[in-house]
């Protein structure tokens, strides 16, 4: 059963005993105008005295015959949100002025005259203390809610029970839009409209028009300061306090369910990570991979797979560490939300000290390295000023694979990304197939076969600048940099051609005259990228 819609209308007033002889010039719209307090007022400067919705009592004593005060009088009510004018015929107002009803009719602005003699006090009094038993009246409303929405939230009967309440509670149109989910509407909506609906609320178009706002109210589903859907009520006239306030309480409700139910999802998960692990070990066939996703989300158009690796501290480490993992499933809860915003699918779990992302992508590569990083980047940014900090360390994103049998290759990639980036510090891009010589000078590492690189090609010139600091390594490294322009090479060197000269004639007797050939060049150009991994930019 719909409750009553706690809210007094000018039309309800005009029903008490006290308003039993008075005139009202309205139309119906002006009659369902909300009143939540009554004023006397007599003066005539009025739009810095009022809030809204007040339903001013006056003799028209401030204006008496004057019909250009009195039609300011009015507009300022009018500017500043009044419901409505009452005024007392008689000995200052005698008969309503008809540029007063036209411009009353004309905002849909209502105005009551009283013919004969009244006790505005009465009416005060009256109005008053229906206003004070209406609040009493919510707060048991509101309290008799919150009881209900925490008896749903126990039984575990779900999101759309909630919905239901609300509906019930307020009488208004509900609409609940969960981020990468069906919307829901209570009452339903015929496909048409509610499609329609959705598209004003996607598009910022619902509140596009002053007068349509009062109509309708808004408020974020948020859990772990990220946002998982938005629930929305909806009046055929302006929403009143009481509906208002039931929309903050069933939010909070359904916030927490959503929490609840998230929360159970992502510890089944978390149980089933053995399947991910194998598949990450090359142990399920195309069609084993085919049916898991089929079996977890039938409509997903899976087009490609990357790894994506977070290496974190030991702190972090002992922390994932405890039983349940509360706080990485809490993570990994907001990392779900934030990739499948950008068209991804994500499967998360904690692998030899990295938390591991397997990544299938949605929408076919389309700009996916900046969809990527966009949702690394959104992911960190929910971790500023916490601690411990999972995704704020050492990155590597391996291979981007268009089939999902070839994930382990990816992961492979991932965890040499990292590996690299041990070596030589953060990397500007971490996806693996950025890493360009990175790639071969980091195998030649792992085949310890970097020192005799060295020592072969570029040797002499480290012991020449060891014995006596020529600079004679930056020298070459610019100048094979320079493409060999001695001009642009002097220039960046500050040295002088002569300079220079000497330089490249010292290096032609430690490397060979033949050392700007192209393939002993292209080796010494591996060896100083090789000098660089192991020791630092060469300056």
């Amino acid at each position: 059963m719909v409750k009553t819609v706690l809210q007094l209308t000018v039309k309800e007033i005009l029903k008490r005993p006290l308003f039993h002889k008075a005139e009202a010039i309205a139309s119906e719209e002006a009659l369902n105008r909300t009143v939540k307090w009554v004023h006397i007022m007599e003066v005539t400067q009025v739009g810095h005295l009022l809030n809204g919705h007040e339903l001013i009592l006056c003799t028209g004593i401030g204006w008496h015959d004057d019909e250009a005060l009195s039609l300011s009088f009015l507009q300022q009510l009018i500017d500043s949100g009044a419901s409505g004018l009452c005024i007392e015929l008689g000995l200052y107002a005698k008969q309503p002025f008809d540029k007063m009803k036209e411009l009353a009719l004309r905002e849909n602005f209502p105005l009551i005259f009283f013919h004969e003699e009244v006790r505005y006090i009465d009416i005060t009094q009256d109005l008053h203390a229906y206003f004070i038993y209406q609040h009493h009246r919510m707060v048991s409303e509101l309290e008799t809610l919150s009881t209900a929405l925490n008896q749903l939230l126990l039984s575990g009967k779900g999101m759309m029970s909630l919905l239901r309440l609300l509906h019930q509670t307020t009488g208004a149109q509900v609409a609940f839009f969960p981020l990468g989910a069906e919307a829901h509407f209570i009452p339903h909506m015929p496909r048409a409209k509610a499609d329609s609906f959705y598209e004003q609320w996607v598009y910022g178009k619902m509140f596009a028009e002053p007068q349509q706002k009062p109509l309708i109210a808004h408020r974020p589903i948020l859990a772990l300061d990220h946002l998982f859907a938005d629930l929305l009520l909806q009046g055929k006239q302006e929403l009143s306090e009481f509906q208002i306030l039931a929309l903050d309480r069933a939010a909070t409700a359904i916030a927490q369910e959503m929490m609840r139910t998230k929360y159970m999802e992502e510890r089944r998960r978390h149980k089933e990570d053995l399947w991910s692990v194998d598949w990450l070990s090359g142990k399920h066939s195309a069609n084993d991979i085919r049916d898991y996703f089929r079996s977890l989300k039938p409509r997903a158009k899976l087009t490609g797979v990357t790894v994506c690796l977070f290496e974190f501290d030991d702190n972090t480490e002992q922390l994932t560490d405890k039983e349940d993992g509360a706080l990485l499933i809490q993570k990994n809860m907001v990392a779900r939300a934030i990739f499948e915003g950008e068209g991804f699918l994500l499967l998360p779990l904690l692998q030899h000290g990295q938390i591991v992302f397997i990544v299938l992508d949605q929408l076919g590569a389309v700009k996916y390295k900046e969809r990527l990083l966009r949702a690394i980047d959104r992911l960190q940014k929910t971790e500023q000023l916490q601690e411990p900090a999972f995704f704020s360390s050492h990155i590597g994103i391996g291979s981007y694979m268009t089939q999902l049998t070839n994930v382990q290759e990816s992961y492979e990639t991932a965890k040499e990304t990292i590996s690299i980036q041990k070596d030589i510090g953060p990397l500007p891009s971490p996806f693996y197939s950025d890493l360009h010589l990175h790639k071969i000078i980091y195998t030649l590492k792992k085949a310890d076969a970097l020192p005799a690189l060295m020592e072969d090609y570029i040797g002499p010139v480290v012991a020449s600048d060891q014995e006596k600091n020529g600079h004679l390594l930056q020298t070459l490294h610019l100048y094979l940099k320079l493409s060999g322009s001695k001009q642009e090479t002097a220039k960046a060197l500050f040295i002088a051609r002569q300079t220079l000269y000497h330089r490249l004639d010292k290096l032609a007797s430690l490397l060979g005259n033949d050392f700007m050939e192209p393939g002993k060049r292209l080796t010494i150009e591996l060896a100083l990228c090789a000098y660089e991994y192991v020791h630092g930019p060469i300056v």
